[in-house]
């Protein structure tokens, strides 16, 4: 099934957690802390041409509501909650 956003909302498929640290050790579920950063899965129409399906972005840490689709864990966010996207250092303007 396939999910419009609307109202200025972006769907983004969360980068999972950690599970080891660089040490090796393994954290717990209830201990890991969440990155807030996600792949964009759709953006609602006449949303910004700066993101695009597959970017890879940053978000303000405690917006959007987390929502199962498919057994998916995904994340509506609002496009304005988007802070930063990944780009290669070729794309950056000087």
């Amino acid at each position: 099934m396939n999910l419009q956003p609307l109202n200025g909302h972006v769907l983004l498929r969360p980068v999972e957690a950690e599970e080891k640290t660089a040490g090796g050790l393994y954290v717990p579920d209830s201990a890991r802390e969440l990155p807030a950063e996600g792949y964009v899965e759709a953006k609602p129409s006449g949303a910004s041409d700066d993101i695009a399906i597959g970017d890879r972005v940053l978000y303000k840490k405690f917006s959007g509501e987390e929502i199962q689709l498919d057994g998916k864990k995904l994340r509506l966010v609002l496009e304005g909650d988007l802070l930063a996207k990944y780009v290669e250092t070729d794309e950056i303007p000087d």
